[in-house]
Order: C-alpha cells, then structure tokens, then sequence
C-alpha cells in the first residue's frame, strides 16, 4: 500500500470516529420530558387518582367560579414559590384553554418533578367541575 493511501484511510477512520463521538454525545445528552398530556379517556382517571395532586393554576376567581373536585389553586405565575411537595409525586395541572398549564408543567419539570400531567384546558372539555 502506497503512503498516501494509508494516509486517507487514517484521515477517513478519524473523522468516523470523531462522527461517532458527536453522535453519542448528542444522544446522552437529550433529555426526555417527564410531562405528560393524557388523551381525554385518561383524564377521568387521573383526576380520581388519590396518589396525584391536582393544581388548578387559573387565577382566584376562575378557581371560584369552578373547578375540578379536590383540586388546589396556585396560578400559574406562582408554581416556582408555592409548589414544595415531595417531587417523586405525581403532580396535574391544568387551567381554562391549556396555555398556563402548559407553561406550569415545564416549570415543574425545571423544578425537577418527575411525574406531570398537563391536563390542559377544561374550556372544551366534558370534565364534571365544582364550587366546592
């Protein structure tokens, strides 16, 4: 084999490896979501889930036109101040179209919970609601 040739194949098996090492530094380093947006049909269950804490994070006054049965209200904009449970524990949020439960669940994921559903918005959906 000619020098040059011993050369290229070097060259090539180095800027394979170096493919390979981008590769599995890329793939390590993506992190999966722990948010969950359940499909309609598990909603009901979740909601009657004793194990999973149910946030409304509407304002006051949407929490006290209505809301769903044994839920708490922290809005939205309060998760990172109020929210102190065990993060190990299940956690679902939701509000009036999904825009605020959206933007809940992420900051519950930064805060390092592990389990979150985002419930999404109950404006449109057939989910029994309270004034209790």
């Amino acid at each position: 084999m000619s020098k040059n040739l011993v050369n290229k194949i070097f060259i090539f098996i180095i800027i394979v490896l170096i493919v390979l090492l981008l590769i599995i530094t890329l793939i390590s380093n993506s992190k999966t979501s722990v948010i969950q947006m359940p499909k309609s049909d598990e909603i009901k269950e979740i909601i009657n889930n004793k194990d999973v804490t149910i946030i409304d994070v509407r304002t006051k006054q949407e929490y006290e036109n209505s809301h769903i049965k044994n839920a708490i209200n922290i809005p939205y904009d309060e998760i990172q101040d109020k929210v102190k449970y065990n993060k190990d524990k299940a956690i679902a949020v939701y509000c009036k179209t999904g825009i605020r439960s959206h933007e809940a669940a992420v900051t519950l994921e930064k805060m390092g919970y592990k389990t979150i559903y985002d419930l999404g918005g109950i404006e449109n959906s057939n989910i029994k609601l309270t004034t209790d």
